[in-house]
């Protein structure tokens, strides 16, 4: 699966756009840098695309001075504004690839640096391709920009083509105007915008859009992953974000971008019993019923069907190792992580008290603040279970925003994109489900938007999921799945979006783990009534 990271392919324009602005209006410059893109291998293939820009808008001061000055909307039509009020940039984009026709990209500024002054709906913005506006907005915080100093400037994702795309980004301060400057009412724009600042930097990041199936590691012929698998029989396919999905409509199986098969819709028959204090006689009473997420690389990933209490993911604070009073968002030292895992006996709060089945007090809200936190009854029973655990590599990249979809984030979660500094995978026992495990937990067929709008009837009455993490609709649930913030990591909402929250909060916890290959089930159909029993010896 590590391969699907040569999957995603970024695209940096290092284009600065730095404004200064003046007492009668914006004073910009604006620096270009190598346009070259980062290329990166996807199979024998080479995705790759040239960058150009076009130094003659602007009447030639895109890397001298000039004067942005409050303009009228109305003046703001088309790509052919020739107006030094409104800053225009243009560049264009030319797949060079053998095959770029299952390339999208997206386009961003990054790194945004704003003064608080011009966070607001009088600054605007619009994106031309091929001289038809895709997209506007306005720097307003109502406007949802600037996730963690991002702004998503294209309203879907567009095709990398061997024809050349030309791309005009403008940008202009709003007011009451003709186009006769000495009727502008500046008055206001002289007194909030005096001497403030604005700089970024404009990106292009790509990934595929076809399905990439994956080699399967080789399984024993006995074990539950083979049985899970061979149950697959793909009879319909689901469109979902130009991805042709394979969907086993009879057993509720469907197969991910990555080549995994997953558990899908409202109620899949996908429970097992694990957990247990008898074995040899698993039944409601000797064991907790779990639920199986899907197969991964030759083995079951298996989630508890109730959270575990709500718990901080992280609640350090600047004292105690984090960079601000909020939390860290590294799960290789999170305080949720050291909960559920071995190793961590000797933590005064905390530490594997899960894995270990015994009470005490857990991290929960801010700045440290702990509560009494009791597992005797809901953790790792024994050592017979501990030892159906596998040690397992998981995968933490992170993204900024929930407006995406089910394999754009299997990707990131795959990728590099984390907070500096930030390790990209942990190898354990005990996690949470990835924000790709929650969105591919719906019926992709009927549930066609982004993540952050899961919260809407269609998606949570098809999603198994949602209730587990949510606990019923009753609190927040974490996923494992981390922002590129340093302090947010993403979550579930009460109603089922998935969004981001600071690390410090208490949100439910639903332990998530992996099976040894070598398990195979025994008996049972998956029902609610009646889970899959598995073989142990």
């Amino acid at each position: 699966m590590r391969a699907y990271i040569k999957n995603n392919i970024k695209f940096l324009i290092a284009m600065i756009i730095v404004i200064t602005l003046g007492i009668i209006g914006i004073t910009y410059a604006i620096k270009f840098g190598d346009f070259n893109p980062i290329g990166l291998n996807v199979n024998t293939s080479t995705i790759r695309a040239n960058i150009t820009y076009d130094s003659t808008v602007n009447e030639g001061n895109i890397t001298s001075t000039g004067n942005m000055l409050p303009i009228s909307d109305t003046l703001v039509t088309g790509v052919d504004v020739t107006d030094t009020r409104v800053l225009k940039v243009k560049f264009m984009v030319t797949g060079v690839s053998t095959n770029p026709s299952n390339t999208i990209y997206d386009i961003s500024l990054r790194d945004i640096n704003m003064s608080s002054a011009l966070k607001t709906e009088e600054v605007k913005w619009k994106l031309y391709k091929n001289g038809t506006e895709i997209s506007t907005g306005n720097f307003s915080p109502t406007f949802d920009i600037m996730e963690n100093n991002r702004l998503v400037l294209t309203n879907t994702q567009q095709d990398l083509t061997t024809s050349t795309d030309t791309y005009v980004f403008l940008m202009w301060i709003s007011e009451s105007c003709t186009d006769d400057l000495t009727t502008c009412t500046i008055t206001n724009s002289q007194n909030k915008y005096s001497g403030k600042t604005f700089s970024a930097t404009i990106k292009l990041e790509a990934n595929t859009k076809s399905k990439k199936t994956l080699t399967r590691n080789s399984i024993p012929s006995n074990a539950a992953s083979v049985a899970i698998t061979n149950m697959f029989a793909p009879n319909n396919t689901v469109i979902n974000n130009n991805i042709e999905y394979r969907y086993d409509t009879s057993n509720n199986l469907m197969e991910d971008v990555g080549g995994n098969i997953r558990y899908y819709g409202a109620s899949p028959n996908n429970y097992i019993y694990f957990n247990c204090s008898d074995y040899s006689n698993q039944t409601s009473d000797t064991c907790e019923t779990w639920r199986i997420i899907g197969v991964f690389e030759g083995k079951v990933k298996i989630m508890r069907n109730s959270t575990i209490g709500s718990y901080s993911w992280d609640n350090k604070n600047t004292s105690t190792g984090a960079e601000t009073d909020y939390g860290k968002n590294d799960w290789t030292d999170a305080r949720l992580m050291k909960l559920l895992n071995p190793g961590y006996e000797s933590e005064t709060t905390g530490g594997s008290l899960y894995y270990n089945s015994i009470s005490g007090s857990c991290y929960s809200g801010k700045n440290n603040a702990t509560v009494s936190c009791d597992f005797t009854n809901t953790g790792i029973k024994n050592d017979t279970t501990r030892n159906l655990i596998s040690d397992t590599l998981y995968y933490l990249g992170g993204w900024y925003t929930s407006e995406i979809y089910s394999d754009q984030i299997y990707g990131y979660e795959r990728g590099e994109e984390v907070y500096s500094g930030r390790p990209t995978t942990w190898t354990g026992k005990i996690a949470l489900p990835y924000s790709s495990d929650y969105g591919y937990a719906a019926d992709l067929g009927s549930c066609t938007v982004q993540l952050g709008n899961y919260n809407n009837s269609t998606c949570t009455s098809a999603n198994w999921m949602k209730n587990i993490i949510t606990n019923n609709g009753n609190n927040v649930g974490w996923l494992l799945t981390s922002h590129l913030a340093s302090n947010n990591a993403w979550g579930v909402s009460s109603s089922g979006g998935v969004n981001y929250y600071g690390t410090y909060y208490a949100g439910g916890a639903a332990p998530v783990l992996y099976l040894g290959s070598e398990l195979g089930i025994g008996s049972g159909t998956g029902t609610n009534s009646d889970p899959y029993r598995l073989s142990v010896s």
